[in-house]
């Protein structure tokens, strides 16, 4: 009788031909997958940028950048991505949370003994917080970094500004040497004090409030999350004379191109610099909000001028995103 069956030969080919297929078909189901999640950072950032609304309308003001209650250190404040917690659906946690003086937001390294750490955010995993595509862990002990691993990595970090040369007659407004790089408060969520809508005089639609900040920089985690990510300023002082040794939380001021893998000492290097850069792992540039709450993606070759434009609220050479 005859044998009913593959050769081996035929075996082979079939195998070869399914190895084809699948080397065709990953990479479309890897874009498809990150297309998904770019759209639920894109989401992310839409929710916190009407939230930041939300806050001013109920404030009269957006809130603080980053702010310290106490004039000696260590300190104890935080920063914009508390103080809107209310409007991201977090009130629970916000309405346990101390902003006292005798309390602090310090998940490790200096935290102020006797004083007392808010608990609550131990642990804390907002996903409103969280860009999908972050090779970053949500709880992540970077070696440049003071967190001990019990505060979040926010990914999403707020425009202090635009770091020298400013966009504008004077390309040092708004700007200052407060160490740890330029200082800024020429942006909306700045240091130790608050801005309002009316003050973006180049345009809601035209000033950036809030940006990705959720890849690496020479494969290492530096944002914004020094002592986790709920940490503020410092020290009290405002940007501007006197600012020395001022370092903060949840802010950058622009001084790199967007996805920039740049470590400068002073600048970039460690998570409190003030110029961590903007980045993300999403193909080609990263997810902003702007001041009327709308989201763009913005291209890595976007012309850094147009970005600096962008990120200062008052320079008076108005850019769109379109440029």
């Amino acid at each position: 009788m005859k044998r009913q069956g593959f050769t081996l030969v035929e075996l082979l080919v079939v195998i070869a031909i399914i190895g084809i297929l699948v080397g065709l078909l990953l990479p479309a189901v890897q874009a498809a997958r990150e297309a998904a999640r770019r759209m639920s950072c894109s989401n992310n950032v839409k929710q916190i940028s009407l939230s930041l609304h939300n806050y001013h309308d109920a404030h009269k003001s957006f809130p603080y950048g980053s702010y310290n209650l106490r004039v000696e250190w260590p300190s104890n404040g935080s920063n914009w991505r508390t103080l809107i917690m209310p409007f991201i659906e977090q009130g629970n946690v916000y309405q346990n949370l101390a902003f006292t003086y005798d309390s602090h937001f310090m998940a490790g390294g200096a935290s102020p003994t006797p004083f007392l750490y808010n608990e609550v955010l131990v642990n804390l995993l907002v996903p409103t917080y969280r860009c999908p595509s972050s090779p970053v862990d949500p709880f992540d002990v970077a070696p440049v970094s003071n967190n001990n691993g019990t505060a979040m990595n926010v990914s999403y970090v707020g425009i202090a500004g635009a770091a020298r040369p400013v966009p504008g007659p004077d390309d040092t407004r708004g700007t200052y040497d407060c160490g740890h790089g330029w200082s800024s408060n020429n942006g909306v969520l700045v240091p130790n004090e608050t801005t309002k809508m009316a003050s973006m005089t180049d345009g809601t639609s035209n000033t950036m409030v809030i940006s990705d900040q959720s890849g690496l920089v020479a494969g290492v985690n530096r944002s914004a999350n020094y002592y986790g990510g709920w940490y503020g300023s410092r020290h009290g002082n405002r940007v501007g004379p006197g600012c020395g040794d001022l370092w903060q939380t949840g802010t950058s001021t622009v001084r790199f191109a967007p996805n920039s893998n740049i470590v400068q000492g002073g600048a970039t290097d460690y998570m409190y610099r003030n110029n961590t850069i903007l980045n993300s792992l999403h193909t080609g540039g990263i997810e902003v909000g702007l001041g009327d709450g709308s989201v763009h993606f913005i291209s890595d070759s976007i012309d850094f001028m147009t970005l600096k434009r962008l990120c200062c609220r008052y320079d008076g050479e108005v850019a769109s995103i379109e440029q």
